[in-house]
């Protein structure tokens, strides 16, 4: 085994064959290139590497990678595990770390002497600071800050105030203080007022003794000549010409000459690398750790709970994560910010910090007294670097600050409305200056602030009086870009990559737009736009609640606007109904606003609006069991639909006076209208919120599948359900998880399927819940009970229909009945109108069954008899074949049970001729085994 530990400034370096690890920067190098390793791993070899040799036990190996967090023994052994893996890769000997089981594990290279350097850093680097504290996450980076600094003569370090450039820089000088190549002379321009002092700090940290015959730059040029030396220039931004311009000078007169430089701008001289500091390292957007362990591992929620736990009595658990990683991104992992936030969490908590943040980043005032008063606060940071622009660059970012995310040039064009020539050159040098970030994805260009920056300016936004007029152009841009964004989700939504990419890029755009038309000051109309206009992005992205709060309060704000009349508002009541129904469920205050809505529409002549709340007013009687209102409205929309001419429509149209027609209880006219709606294959293009709208791939499919079974078809209702599934898994999650919920789970249900119910049941509620359908999410649950209870012949603890009991709407009820028929008579018809207590519906004829044998368990035979003989002439009448041969089967039981065997067998065989499909159903099968048994 090759192995060997040098001493260095900060630790050893530890050698192993081809790795060295740089303990003191948490750095691993294979043949002198960095190598990533986790932060759990490099703490852990760090630990290993300061007692060479020594068998350290695993409660303090724990303790040195998770300080003040519970962790099992196995995830010490999966970490170092991985550690083995990678140092022993390629090696025909012992580990290089060892396991006394039971004890701990080891570093077995002993250490070696470093002879060659026995003065230590103290005399080879001058003006070098000691920190105080270990660095966290800039491992890669000090790795490729080295690599640069051996092949560059001069490396500038950039990125904006608070990144970490000093320290970074301060962790190099460390990490190269033993290296006798070169001394170290590290230079704090930070406290200088002119740069005209800039060579004198320099010549004063090499000895230069202010002789007036020497000149400060000819005092430097002796001393880097003398001896080969880097020269740290650190926060040179305010000084940065004269500072890059001596730095050209003196490397050009001394080859022996490096220069390492922080600030948030480079030199541009010849000879320049550049490392660009991010943020550390987060959660990707849309992932959530599940544990804290794991979310140890990210960079900037380590640093966040280091320096909480450091400083403060605090500890931090799993259910910690979310509101730790809400505070690491609104702080877009900036060290200073963090450590900031940090010191904040004892006083007010980490939930209490993260909401905090949300609303205002001053909130981060306190900082260490042995900062740098412009590190004291993040503000104090922020202005001081704000105050180095130009006049024209503090306006362009101001107004950029009224982006909340990504931009594109054009869009900073319109709200700047700047030239274009003149904007490229602003935004390029605020680029170059760390305040405006930029990413490119293929050809496409844009650029953002990150939000401490962002934050500091929006404040400084609302100060100014044309604030009004930058935001309404923000928000009129908007319209534009939220049209081409929902365009290309749309044409994308088959197929290549992420479709939903451009609306979640603005989305925040858009919540903030909406919330400035709703002020004081702001454009009611432009606000109602985007929010009708911004339906489709709020389903696309899951936020349908969301949707749901912003509308319901626009509409409280804007009903009494004196800039606003009713056509205004017209497309707000459709527009809440489809988010709250799909996410809530109905909403009775929603229900007056959308009749209003339907006249309004009608003597306007919105055709689209009017369709489009005639369609939410039937669907909101069709759930309240409202079936005959339901029909009229259905009827309605047909009407407009026909005036229209557009054959989408009108197929819609079908598809919604069949469902209306059969669940009123007209099954033969209903199949008419359903097959009118399955043969169309025209495309819905005219509604303003089609994504908002079901489909009619899956609902004309599920739609016609209940009628088929009702009418005797049940292996052609089969299919179709079938089918149903597939189109909306394809494309319409939404209309899937509302076919599911009213129609293809029931039918699973009513042919006897339990595993199958059971398993659509589950598809339903992940569909839900993966996209904000909470309505349709109780459907589900109240399914899985009824799974649980038909399995096992009661009720689960957490039984979904006792607990939704009160909620559940009238349809629902009736669904729920013909699956259990155990269930109250009194709770299903609670919720029934009057006119259904002389007209059947679609479920009359089972209910009257399921009323019967509720009589005959409770004695009453005769009771039973006639009401199972009224439930016959029902569904016979209706042509509800289904319903019908389960009343025939028990009503052959009755006979069988009097000995009319005869009158028994007639009626069973006869209902059974008429069920030409279906053979391997639950109901066939059970009237099958008891005709045999009667013959």
């Amino acid at each position: 085994m090759e192995g060997a530990f040098q001493s260095s400034g900060t630790g050893y370096e530890v050698r192993f064959g081809e790795y060295r690890f740089l303990p003191g920067s948490g750095v691993l190098l294979r043949q002198d290139s960095p190598v990533r390793i986790g932060s759990r791993a490099r703490m852990l070899l760090r630990t290993l590497a300061q007692n060479p040799g020594e068998t350290i036990g695993y409660a303090e190996l724990i303790s040195s990678a998770w300080p003040g967090i519970h962790v099992d023994e196995a995830n010490l052994r999966v970490q170092m595990s991985a550690l083995r893996r990678l140092l022993d890769a390629g090696s025909s000997g012992p580990s290089h770390i060892s396991n006394t089981p039971g004890r701990g594990y080891a570093l077995t290279c002993p250490p070696v002497p470093n002879p060659e350097n026995q003065l230590g850093a103290g005399l080879n680097a001058m003006g070098l600071i000691s920190p105080l504290s270990s660095m966290i996450g800039r491992g890669e980076d000090v790795a490729i800050a080295l690599d640069r600094l051996q092949r560059h003569r001069c490396l500038s370090i950039v990125g904006p105030g608070g990144i970490g450039k000093t320290r970074l820089a301060v962790e190099l000088c460390w990490c190269l203080a033993d290296d006798d190549q070169f001394r170290i002379c590290f230079v704090d321009l930070a406290p200088l007022a002119s740069a005209d002092l800039v060579p004198a700090a320099i010549a004063a940290t090499f000895g230069g003794t202010g002789d007036p015959h020497n000149a400060p730059e000819q005092l430097i040029l002796a001393a880097v000549r003398a001896t080969p030396t880097l020269l740290v220039l650190d926060n040179c931004e305010h000084v940065l010409d004269v500072t890059a311009a001596l730095a050209g000078r003196l490397l050009l007169q001394a080859p022996d000459l490096r220069i390492l430089v922080t600030s948030r701008e480079p030199f541009l001289i010849d000879g320049e690398a550049v490392l660009r500091l991010g943020g550390l390292e987060l959660p990707p957007e849309g992932t959530m750790p599940p544990s804290l362990v794991e979310a140890l591992n990210y960079p900037g929620i380590e640093l966040l709970v280091e320096r909480a736990m450091a400083a403060q009595s605090v500890s931090f658990s799993d259910q910690d994560v979310p509101a730790l990683v809400q505070i690491a991104r609104r702080l877009d992992g900036i060290p200073l910010a963090i450590e900031l936030a940090a010191g904040r969490i004892e006083a007010i908590g980490v939930e209490a910090l993260a909401h905090a943040l949300e609303g205002q980043i001053s909130l981060l005032d306190g900082g260490k007294r042995t900062a740098l008063p412009r590190h004291r606060t993040l503000a104090a940071t922020l202005e001081w670097s704000f105050n180095l622009l130009s006049e024209d660059e503090r306006n362009l970012l101001v107004m950029l600050s009224v982006f909340q995310g990504e931009f594109q040039l054009e869009a900073a064009g319109q709200v700047s409305k700047s030239e274009f020539e003149s904007l490229l050159r602003l935004v390029a040098s605020l680029v170059t200056k760390s305040f405006v970030i930029v990413s490119r994805s293929g050809q496409s260009v844009r650029y953002r602030l990150l939000e401490t920056t962002r934050a500091f300016c929006a404040s400084r936004l609302a100060d100014r009086a044309d604030a009004p007029e930058i935001q309404h152009r923000h928000a009129a841009h908007l319209v534009t870009e939220l049209a081409q964004a929902i365009r290309i989700g749309g044409t994308n939504a088959e197929g290549r990559g992420d479709h939903n990419a451009e609306l979640r890029r603005i989305a925040a755009d858009i919540r903030a737009a909406i919330a400035w038309g709703l002020r004081e000051g702001g454009d009611a109309r432009l606000a109602v736009q985007l929010i009708v206009e911004s339906g489709p992005m709020w389903l696309r992205l899951s936020m349908l609640k969301d949707y749901a709060l912003v509308i319901e309060r626009a509409i409280d704000i804007f009903s009494n606007h004196p800039d606003l009349d009713e056509t205004d508002l017209v497309w707000l009541a459709p527009s809440l109904h489809k988010a709250w129904y799909n996410s809530l469920g109905l909403s009775p205050k929603v229900q007056p606003m959308l009749i209003k809505a339907i006249d309004v529409a009608h003597r306007t002549e919105n055709r689209s609006c009017h369709l489009d709340c005639l369609w939410a007013m039937f669907g909101t009687r069709l759930t309240q069991a409202r079936y005959g209102d339901a029909l009229i409205y259905a009827r309605e929309f047909q009407q407009v639909a026909e005036a229209s001419g557009d054959t989408a429509q009108i197929a819609m149209a079908h598809r919604i006076v069949a469902l209306s027609m059969w669940r009123d209880g007209n099954l033969v006219d209903a199949a008419r209208h359903g097959r009118a709606a399955l043969r169309s294959n025209a495309q819905m293009t005219a509604h303003v919120q089609l994504d908002l709208m079901y489909k009619q791939g899956v609902t004309s499919r599920a739609n016609m599948s209940n009628l088929l079974w009702l009418t005797g078809q049940a292996d052609a209702a089969l299919d179709l359900a079938h089918e149903a599934v597939t189109v909306g898994l394809s494309g319409d999650l939404l209309g899937l998880a509302y076919g599911l919920g009213m129609m293809i789970i029931p039918l699973t249900f009513w042919v006897g399927d339990i595993e199958q119910a059971e398993s659509l049941s589950a598809l339903l509620m992940k569909i839900s819940a993966e996209n904000d359908y909470s309505y349709w999410g109780r459907w589900g649950r109240t399914y899985q009970s009824a799974v649980h209870r038909l399995k096992h012949g009661v009720a689960a603890p957490d039984d979904a229909i006792i607990a939704y009991a009160d909620e559940l709407d009238g349809l629902h009820r009736h669904i729920l009945a013909t699956i259990l028929p155990g269930l109250p008579m009194a709770w299903i018809t609670q919720m029934d109108g009057e006119e259904k207590r002389h007209h059947p519906h679609w479920s009359t004829a089972e209910l009257q069954r399921i009323a019967a044998m509720q009589l005959l368990s409770g004695g009453d035979a005769e009771g039973a008899r006639a009401q199972l003989e009224f439930a016959f002439e029902t569904a016979r009448s209706q042509g509800a074949m289904a319903w019908e041969l389960r009343i025939a089967t028990n009503l052959a039981e009755l006979d069988l049970h009097s000995g009319y065997q005869t009158l028994a067998r007639d009626r069973l065989s006869e209902s059974l001729r008429r069920m030409t499909q279906g053979t391997k159903t639950q109901d066939v099968r059970q009237a099958r085994r008891l005709l045999s048994a009667i013959k």
